[in-house]
């Protein structure tokens, strides 16, 4: 079972490279072979999991009170340096060539188009589809436009609500109940608060992001290379990802031609390990980033049941018929719970990003998150000699790390043992 005591956990804010060998779906694991670096293999699961969401149209979850139905679609935000490999994610259209192609399906709608196009593409592809943009500049200058004030839309997306609208040139009114359509957009940090604006907007929260840090390395493969062993091992990199595309078209067709949906939830035991897991999560960022982190937190359980929803629907067989339910498997729950514990580090650098109303010059992350990763990395029980030690790894002045100390033990994080000893509070649910 998945340890949910964070201070286990590795602190960079990578996904794949915590993942075993075999815990993903073959479907998936075979496609991340074109990444050569770790980044670009995070990138690339998240574009392979926000494509193939849009093969399961017959996947269903319920949660929250009262109780609300969710499909799997995913709105996937990354933020890199230019030229560190966010092209990687395009590769994820391939794996929906099948449907394109020999089902005839339109898939794409283009995130340029106005608040107008976007309904009638959503109205003529009968409420689905995914938006792409490997440049966030492409929709913030759509939603500055005049033409594109869907900002709106996006929000109703994210909760499969209801989107009207009444066209003044001819007076037609277009409504579309239930959309279900997921987003993937790239960008660098500067193209983050033309979008967003602010920590206030609530897109952001709707979002599962994802923040490179680090410059990428020089990569080799920038030269021309006549080795016939690259050309090979490319040649078997796209057979894996055409396999791939035959076998989503299969479940593709599975899923429409269903009569019911396929219900999908957590066993009991992974609920619980969900609750502990948040509960710690909610205590460490409320006390990094106050109630205005809120919505992010609230929202980060939704999006793990998407995620689990995808992971689940690719091991289906598409040779028999649709189950009515399935339940998250234990490897799909690992590697859930890893994403959700990662993207919330992740939320929370892009969350640094953002400015509260002004707009300064967007920096790496730093500040709340480095001050999150500082109590992630303590242990159980420590002294303020380990923490002043730990302090200046991290590049943090003392004076800093004692308001940090401080803090936490306000917040009911930490309990001051005896002077100079600390230890940290664990919060069980039962």
């Amino acid at each position: 079972m998945f340890n949910t005591n964070l201070n286990t956990e590795a602190n960079d804010m990578f996904i794949t490279s915590h993942l075993g060998a075999k815990q993903l779906p073959g479907i998936v694991q075979s496609c991340l072979n074109v990444a050569t670096t770790t980044p670009m293999k995070d990138m690339l699961l998240l574009s392979v999991l926000t494509n193939c969401a849009y093969a399961l149209p017959a996947m269903r979850c319920h949660h929250g009170q009262p109780r609300h139905s969710y499909g799997p679609d995913l709105m996937t935000m990354v933020l890199a340096p230019a030229a560190s490999g966010k092209g990687i994610m395009n590769y994820g259209r391939r794996l929906l060539r099948s449907i394109e192609g020999e089902h005839g399906k339109q898939v794409y709608i283009p995130a340029n188009a106005s608040s107008a196009a976007l309904m009638a593409l959503m109205e003529r592809f009968g409420g689905r589809g995914i938006i792409m943009a490997t440049e966030m500049d492409t929709l913030s200058q759509t939603l500055r436009s005049s033409y594109g004030q869907f900002s709106d839309v996006i929000r109703c997306l994210f909760e499969h609500e209801t989107i009207a609208q009444l066209r003044r040139q001819n007076n037609e009114f277009i409504e579309i109940t239930d959309p279900h359509v997921s987003m993937l957009l790239s960008g660098t940090y500067n193209q983050l608060i033309p979008l967003l604006k602010s920590r206030e907007n609530g897109l952001m929260s709707r979002f599962l992001c994802y923040v490179v840090t680090d410059r990428a390395d020089f990569m080799d493969e920038v030269w021309d290379s006549d080795n016939d062993n690259d050309n090979a091992n490319d040649n078997d990199n796209y057979a894996e990802w055409d396999r791939a595309a035959e076998q989503i078209g299969a479940l593709y067709l599975q899923q429409v031609n269903s009569y019911y949906p396929c219900y999908f939830s957590f066993t009991d035991a992974q609920r619980q390990q969900i609750k502990r897991m948040f509960r710690a999560e909610y205590d460490n960022y409320a006390a990094a980033y106050g109630v205005e982190f809120d919505q992010t937190l609230k929202r980060m359980p939704v999006i793990m049941k998407r995620i689990g929803m995808v992971l689940t629907g690719l091991r289906l067989d598409p040779n028999r018929p649709l189950p009515e339910r399935v339940e998250c498997s234990e490897d799909d729950f690992r590697t859930v719970m890893l994403m959700g514990h990662k993207l919330l580090m992740h939320a929370a650098a892009t969350y640094d990003l953002l400015p509260t109303t002004s707009t300064p010059s967007p920096v790496a992350p730093s500040g709340s998150l480095l001050q999150k990763q500082f109590l992630d990395s303590l242990p159980e029980k420590f002294s303020k000699h380990d923490a002043e030690q730990l302090a200046d790894t991290l590049g943090v002045s003392v004076k800093t790390m004692n308001r940090w100390l401080t803090n936490y033990v306000e917040s009911n994080n930490l309990q001051r043992v005896r002077q100079g000893e600390y230890q940290k509070i664990i919060r069980q649910i039962a």
